[in-house]
């Protein structure tokens, strides 16, 4: 017995000691809040506070230094979010996380992103005068200096990364992961042109593949000196497959609004915008308040890129929503039957370019790929295999973004340091792409919307959302519209401005095509703002928060009127659902049972409908296309579709009655079987969840320590508070997208914003600020930013203070 303790007693040791040591090395790992620092390259001492929820106020003697400072921080606290960010850009995932990737490097690689990032770089580095490039260089610098001297990541060990220095080519990597993040096309047109190729025509009619006739669309307004110048294997699931395995979500969609001094309380301009991207862990955007002569700034910035997308001054703010404009187009080349590498170009034949990618790969032997490209574009039939249940041929991608100069770092830098409207427009006029909507107000009482892009000319009978002809000239681009002639709206007698991503209204009576989303939120906002006449901050936090959408409830509605009598009367459960419904404002609160029952029965009667023509696995990519969900509210409204018809079934013709009926039948069975037979207990909270998941938390138990929640949450699908989900056979919803942020600032006190970040500001699990903003996030409250320096310090009470290298 004495010696079985005395084992017991030293593997309790043993334990202990290992659990210390591990507890003391984590403990090393934390980010650094206070104290001071050598930096190479500081011309003068910089002070940075972080507050009470480990936002940087950063005050230095000149720009160069305080972008410096804010390199390093972002290096501290994201590291490792850069360095995957960087990786999968450049299709380097590989290199440290195995074969498993190789389908998403192979993507990035055949795309060409990386030699896209080179090309901007080279151009970027050849302006050695400008204020931007100085700041770009001291950003650099200040990432570089925390690589080389600060603290390793524990990421970094658990993979086993090597540290490298960032470079202009990496800024440039990180921001064109984002833009490619707005591409629906690559989920989109494929899907069309099979269902085009294997069901015809007819199929397509029901479904909303434009702009629906009667539903909202984003006013336009110009002003008078203004004036417009006129000027089952298939594609989709490699695109899922891909997708799924991208270590950051996607960005799907935002909300931003602005009313004028005239529809303020305060008399001044009021502003608002929430960017709605996939949830994750680290939070996309980091905020920080950067302070020197001449220049005092609030932005929520990329980690690993300089300048703020979105942010604020004293003087003027802005925030962005997608645009969803369409900018990529598939073309189908002729090869020639005797070369494969060259193709038909209209009347003669043409090489493609070609380029060959090794691809590293750990654990394993590098693997080489050919990359091929024709005028339009890279070739992605070569990788996405599956375009060949479409067509032999190969296919282009012809996108906007990577035809033109990326210059979003002069840009973003321009829109910090604008002093006008004026100066502001001529910065936003110089996007490309991605598409987006810019919203804008200032202190001068100016409220704006604009479209920023290069849209896409083409020709009259070209349908892009579909695959298109290469060969013969008669889809090719004619070229972009002006920018005079983008949808937008400046100072518009009706006091406000709005994007929700829905539509914008005509130009030139033309409606640009897009993948816009339905106008569920849009019909929401402006229900709000023709209540009344003049709002304040707590009205525009009731409207940012809100969780009722009408259109859910009307299509409830729809789909009752349908059901048979009997059905309805059948048992209790059905009376109680019904029931419920039938009451159903759209409210999407954590006490709510309706929408349990309707996205179930939804989902039900869209498998029943669609995924006998469509295929499971097609099926499941259309419920994540745009397209989806701007056609089931006039889907709904039809008497009668040839999907209906369930064409499995030998010697019948289903009707919409017989599957709406067939459909609740379903829905109510799951229901009861998993939440019980009492409709009225069958609440939200039980079954729609949020959690934040880190790229490592992908795996158990590292959940456990890298992932937030689950939590309850409320809002559902294209509620304004946008906690989306991808329907699917499983009667729970794990909520995948929803704001990144959520701002609200009224330019009485500019000082003083409203804010906040859906988990937290470092990227680092240690850190007291990885998670500390999630409760707040989910109750749908704020905290206050802060630009005044007395109070700033007052808070802080401590810095961190980076020094000149003696």
């Amino acid at each position: 017995m004495r010696i079985f303790k005395r084992i017991f007693f030293i593997c309790l040791g043993l334990i202990l000691v290992l659990g210390s040591s591990i507890s003391i090395y984590l403990w090393t790992t934390k980010p650094m809040y206070s104290g001071n620092i050598p930096v190479k390259g500081m011309t003068e001492a910089v002070e940075a506070y972080f507050d009470q929820y480990g936002v940087p106020h950063i005050y230095g003697e000149n720009e160069e230094d305080v972008f410096r400072a804010l390199g390093y921080i972002h290096a501290q606290d994201r590291l490792f979010q850069m360095e995957m960010l960087r990786r999968v850009s450049a299709g380097r995932l590989c290199e440290i996380l195995g074969s498993s990737l190789l389908d998403v490097d192979r993507f990035f690689r055949m795309l060409g992103i990386a030699q896209h990032a080179e090309i901007s770089a080279k151009e970027f580095l050849t302006d050695t005068t400008s204020s931007s490039h100085r700041a770009t260089l001291a950003y650099l610098e200040g990432i570089n200096q925390y690589i080389e001297k600060g603290k390793t990541p524990i990421e970094f060990t658990l993979i086993g990364i090597p540290k490298e220095k960032f470079t202009i080519k990496d800024l440039y990597l990180i921001v064109d992961y984002m833009s490619f993040n707005f591409q629906m096309a690559f989920r989109t047109d494929p899907l069309l042109s099979r269902f085009r190729n294997n069901l015809g025509d007819e199929y397509l009619k029901d479904l909303a593949l434009s702009h629906v006739a009667g539903t909202a669309t984003t006013p336009v307004f110009f002003p008078t000196d203004s004036a417009i110048k006129k000027t089952d294997s298939t594609l989709i699931s490699s695109f899922d497959r891909i997708e799924n395995l991208l270590p950051f979500k996607i960005w799907t969609g935002s909300n931003a609004w602005v009313a004028a001094a005239s529809r303020s309380s305060s008399g001044k301009v009021l502003f608002e915008n929430d960017t709605h991207i996939g949830h994750q862990q680290p939070a996309v955007w980091y905020e920080a308040h950067l302070e020197c002569p001449g220049f005092s700034f609030y932005g929520n910035f990329l980690a690993g890129f300089p300048f703020a997308p979105i942010g604020h001054s004293l003087r003027h703010a802005w925030g962005l929503t997608i645009f969803e404009n369409d900018d990529l187009d598939f073309f189908i080349e002729k090869p020639d039957s005797t070369n494969p590498n060259r193709i038909w170009v209209k009347d003669h034949w043409e090489d493609l370019v070609l380029r060959e990618e090794t691809i590293h790969v750990k654990d394993s032997a590098a693997i080489k790929i050919l990359c091929r490209s024709s005028h339009h574009g890279p070739i992605c039939s070569d990788v996405m295999r599956d375009f060949k249940d479409i067509t032999p041929n190969p296919v282009a991608a012809c996108w906007t973004f990577l035809r033109e100069k990326n210059n979003l770092l002069e840009v973003t830098y321009d829109l910090a340091h604008a002093t006008s409207m004026e100066n502001f427009r001529a910065a936003v006029s110089q996007i490309s792409a991605p598409g987006l909507n810019v919203l804008y107000g200032d202190s001068e009482n100016n409220i704006a919307w604009w479209t920023a892009a290069k849209i896409v000319k083409r020709q009259a009978n070209s349908n892009s959302v579909l695959l298109l002809d290469g060969s013969t000239g008669k889809d090719d681009w004619l070229g972009y519209y002006s920018f005079s002639e983008n949808p937008r709206s400046e100072n518009p007698p009706s006091g406000y401005v709005y994007s929700t991503n829905n539509q914008p209204d005509s130009v030139n009576h033309v409606l640009y095509p897009g993948y816009y989303l339905p106008e569920d939120r849009a019909l929401r906002v402006t229900k709000f703002f023709k209540s009344r006449g003049v709002f304040d901050v707590k009205a525009f936090e009731q409207l940012n928060t809100d969780v009722t959408n009408p259109v859910s409830a009307e299509n409830a509605k729809q789909l009752i009127s349908s059901l048979s009598n009997e059905l309805q009367a059948a048992n209790p459960v059905n009376k109680a659902a019904i029931s419920i419904l039938e009451k159903w404002n759209g409210s999407h609160q954590l006490e709510d049972c309706a929408p349990t029952i309707y996205y179930r029965w939804l989902y039900e009667l869209l498998h029943r409908t669609f995924a006998d023509e469509m295929g499971e696995k097609d099926f499941e990519a259309f419920l994540k296309t745009h397209i989806e969900k701007t056609s089931v509210a006039p889907f709904l409204k039809l008497k009668e579709s040839i999907w209906y018809d369930n064409i499995n079934s030998s010697g019948k013709k289903e009707s919409k009655t017989e599957i709406i009926n067939e459909s609740f039948i379903a829905a109510i069975g799951v229901l009861t079987d998993k939440l019980g037979k009492h409709p009225e207990k069958w609440n939200w909270k039980l079954v729609h969840t949020l959690e934040f998941e880190h790229p490592l938390g992908k795996q158990k138990p590292l959940n456990k320590f890298f992932n937030l929640g689950p939590y309850p949450i409320v809002g559902g699908i294209e509620t304004v508070n946008n906690q989306s989900f991808n329907l699917t056979s499983d009667y729970r919803y794990k909520v995948n997208l929803g704001p990144a942020l959520r701002r609200i600032l009224d330019f009485s006190d500019p000082q003083h914003g409203l804010s906040i970040n859906p988990s937290g500001q470092s990227g680092n699990f240690m850190s007291e600020h990885y998670g500390d903003q999630a409760q707040l996030y989910v109750r749908g409250e704020f905290r206050q930013e802060m630009m005044n320096r007395e109070e700033i310090i007052h808070v802080c009470e401590d810095a961190l203070v980076m020094e000149p290298v003696k």
